[in-house]
């Protein structure tokens, strides 16, 4: 046994101890662990002691030394760079404090005979930390321990000493997982945010595109040219737009979830493989959704012709009226509905003959397609006549069809654009709401539609001469 003058220590009183073990738990992990290992080599009153970070068994290293001389350091490197893991302690392998007395006749040191010789190196005992689970997580070498038993007070500072190395050790890997975690965790969130930003754009794009669109169907002059648009447009474009987003609100609301728990250190890795599954699903439909809709409003704006300019003129309106009449015949002519003109043969006014013109014919149209069941004979009615209103000479036109009517509740979003109660195959969607924009937006006028289930549909429009 080596001269004990070399490594006998001061051993702190049990107060003190307590105290230097919770400031340690208390301090930065390299200093905790410095202020430990160093408790303990004076609990095991040895010349040298190592200790060992196993990392879960994943590998080994030397994590810090005190007053170790190099050569024992460098021997012990060695042998661990050239057997893996392998350390001369069989502590690895059973989890067991192990007590090597004569290391010199140790098959197991032979390898460092010679630098224990050297170093007068007599005996070792190796502890082992390991965690609750049983993970080992590091292993204490202490080198020439001037008593080879152990008290039972020091046994119980070992304990204490080891369970407090094993909480430090196991917090800082805990934090370094915990770093790495939440560094990897703003990258994707940085990436999921730039996705969402691109696809918002997109939609953004295609909503500019769409209410563009709007802006020009309600004034155009062509009512043959726009109800052949309105099959794909009032389904179609609303559907995929509201797919998209809706998708997009939730992804949002993900997205803020998520930062908040992150900013909180609350995140927890199912919660981010959710988001992360939720992310991707979101994001596809809103990619698929937003292309379809916006090849939609391409091949849309393509159909759109340029609105003409509109002028008043003096028309005789049962004339006109009736020319309007021989422009649908092709689409009336294949049904048993009758329209009848209730109009004097002598009412002339001076107006906007081509606005008025497209509102019956949408509202004829309207009726043709919607009102009635496949093969019944309708009767369509249109009444007009000047009136005054508010001392101002104003055009009365009373349209009635003796249809299938509607439900209250669908009054009230019937000038809506892309409102239909119609199947997705039948031409319908903006009818109403550029039938409104004409004649209160562009006609100064207004419209009101009376209706009830079986009872038919009477709009009643006035408008300013």
């Amino acid at each position: 046994m080596h001269d004990s003058t070399f490594c006998r220590a001061h051993t702190p009183s049990i107060d003190n101890f307590k105290s230097d073990v919770l400031a340690a738990l208390l301090g930065d992990t390299a200093s905790a662990v410095h202020t430990l290992a160093t408790l303990l080599k004076e609990t095991l009153n040895s010349q040298y002691l190592v200790l060992w970070h196993t990392e879960l068994n994943n590998s080994v290293s030397v994590a810090l030394n005190l007053a170790t001389p190099d050569a024992l350091l460098n021997a012990m490197l060695t042998l661990n760079g050239t057997q893996s893991k392998s350390l001369p302690h069989s502590v690895l392998t059973h989890l067991q404090t192990e007590f090597i007395a004569n290391i010199s006749a140790d098959a197991n040191w032979v390898a460092l005979h010679q630098d224990t010789q050297k170093l007068a190196i007599d005996n070792c005992i190796a502890l082992p930390v390991v965690t609750h689970s049983n993970e080992l997580l590091a292993v204490v070498s202490a080198f020439n321990l001037v008593n080879t038993t152990v008290s039972k007070m020091q046994q119980a500072r070992i304990d204490i000493l080891c369970s407090a190395l094993c909480q430090v050790m196991h917090n800082e890997a805990n934090t370094r997982q915990l770093r790495s975690l939440k560094k990897h965790q703003s990258i994707q969130i940085a990436q999921q945010q730039q996705e969402i930003d691109e696809s918002k754009l997109v939609l953004q794009k295609a909503l500019y595109q769409r209410d563009r669109v709007q802006e020009q169907l309600v004034e155009m002059e062509n009512a043959t040219a726009l109800t052949t648009m309105l099959s794909s447009l009032a389904h179609e474009m609303n559907t995929p737009l509201g797919a998209a987003l809706t998708a997009a609100s939730h992804l949002e609301t993900f997205n803020e979830r998520c930062g908040q728990k992150l900013a909180n250190n609350s995140l927890k890795k199912s919660e981010l493989k959710q988001f992360h599954q939720d992310a991707h699903t979101a994001l596809t439909i809103i990619k698929r959704n937003v292309l379809r809709a916006d090849q939609l409003m391409e091949n849309f704006t393509q159909l759109v012709q340029d609105q003409h300019q509109r002028s008043k003129r003096e028309i005789n309106l049962c004339h006109y009226l009736t020319e309007v009449l021989l422009s649908l015949k092709p689409k009336l002519k294949t049904t048993r509905h009758r329209v009848c003109l209730d109009i004097p043969s002598d009412l002339s006014v001076v107006c906007h003959a081509g606005a008025i013109g497209q509102v019956l014919t949408h509202l004829i149209i309207n009726s043709v397609e919607h009102a009635y069941t496949e093969n019944q004979a309708g009767k369509i009615t249109i009444e007009a006549s000047n009136t005054y209103i508010d001392s101002r000479p104003s055009l009365h036109i009373v349209y009635i069809d003796d249809g299938q009517g509607m439900e209250q509740t669908s009054v009230s979003n019937l000038y809506k654009p892309f409102f239909s109660l119609a199947d997705k195959n039948s031409d319908n969607g903006l009818g109403m709401h550029i039938c409104y924009n004409l004649v209160v937006k562009f006609l100064k006028g207004t419209i009101d539609c009376h209706t009830s289930v079986n009872g038919g549909v009477r709009f009643e429009l006035t408008i300013p001469m």
